[in-house]
């Protein structure tokens, strides 16, 4: 290892510039990264990696749109991704295509099972939105809590902040309490009514041989 022919002004300079004022010089060996897991990182011959928590592995561009197509296809053989925005949708909700969840909502109507298949459906998403409120009033009654009860808010893009003093904390708690019963009393009564739904959809579906999505 020998110094580099610098003055000490600039070795310094470097140093803050992430230089260092010496070179090594003779073999090595390979420098060891120790990378995290999930991290995506490029190598001297342009190979782009991903670490996992085996060890490193190559990422291949094609391969994972491949495998994305194969994991996204409909019962049909329809691949959804290059399907439309709405055979998204509804593969995002039951793992089927538009044409096909159409067809077994057909079929369901005819049967007389589609009445308790919908009502299971539609609380199913009204209790999942109930449950994100219940979240939502949890964090706020936690934060009043424990802290003065001043409220500091980004208001745009270019990052001004706004900072609410002297919230009136109590009215704010007792509120929030008082909402957070109605919606967990709301929660238990739904499921209630949503699991009787679910139970009559199924025992539909399993008296005439059909697939259930719950």
């Amino acid at each position: 290892m020998r110094k580099t022919n610098k003055s000490n002004i600039e070795i310094l300079r470097n140093y803050v510039d992430g230089v260092r004022p010496y070179v090594i010089t003779g073999y090595t060996g390979k420098k060891y990264s120790k990378r995290k897991v999930g991290e995506h990182w490029t190598d001297a011959d342009g190979t782009e990696w991903e670490q996992k928590s085996y060890g490193p592995v190559t990422i291949n561009r094609v391969a994972d749109i491949v495998r994305k197509a194969k994991k996204q296809q409909c019962k049909c053989g329809q691949t959804i991704q290059w399907g439309s925005r709405i055979d998204q949708i509804f593969f995002n909700k039951t793992g089927m295509c538009s044409n096909c969840i159409i067809d077994y909502e057909t079929k369901l109507r005819i049967l007389g099972i589609y009445d308790d298949y919908e009502k299971y459906k539609l609380l199913s998403n009204e209790l999942g939105f109930l449950k994100d409120v219940e979240a939502k009033l949890k964090d706020v009654i936690k934060f009043f809590s424990e802290n003065s009860g001043d409220v500091e808010m980004v208001c745009n893009s270019e990052g001004f902040t706004e900072r609410w003093k002297n919230t009136n904390k109590d009215k704010i708690l007792q509120d929030a309490k008082r909402d957070l019963k109605i919606v967990i009393e709301k929660i238990d009564s739904i499921f209630t009514i949503k699991e009787e739904a679910k139970k009559k959809y199924l025992e539909g579906v399993s008296k005439y041989k059909l697939e259930a999505y719950a």
